[in-house]
């Protein structure tokens, strides 16, 4: 979890309470593990501090998949590339390897020309604001 002013006013068993949230994603276990009731829990969710540190842990949560991903995809293509090149891969698979790769290129060229035009879009709203 991040260490901002947020978290820090969270008492310990809070702060252990979303843990067992975003290892669970079941609020009456995560109760029962950090030994408080599923109503003191519920309770803790609807406090602003809290809910703004759930939401901070679960971003954290994220990035740190998205870091692993990362570092996979060099795997992945590369485990692709072995399938579409090799012979002795039947043909069925080594097509089902090329529609993979080229369905996910197609992905992320449009998320990353969404991307692009969303940043031309603030950046608009940003000097409309400046006028």
């Amino acid at each position: 979890m991040r260490h901002d002013a947020t978290a820090t006013t969270l008492t310990s068993r809070q702060r252990q309470a979303i843990e067992a949230i975003l290892a669970t994603g079941d609020v009456s276990i995560a109760a029962q593990s950090v030994g408080v009731n599923r109503a003191t829990l519920y309770r803790w969710m609807k406090q602003p501090a809290f809910v703004q540190a759930v939401h901070s842990a679960e971003a954290d949560a994220v990035e740190d998949l998205s870091r692993m991903l990362v570092r996979l995809g060099r795997t992945a293509v590369a485990t692709l590339a072995t399938a579409m090149n090799d012979p002795a891969t039947p043909v069925a698979t080594r097509v089902r390897a090329a529609d993979a790769t080229l369905s996910r290129l197609l992905q992320l060229r449009e998320l990353a020309t969404l991307e692009q035009r969303v940043a031309a879009l603030e950046a608009m709203v940003g000097q409309e604001k400046h006028r």
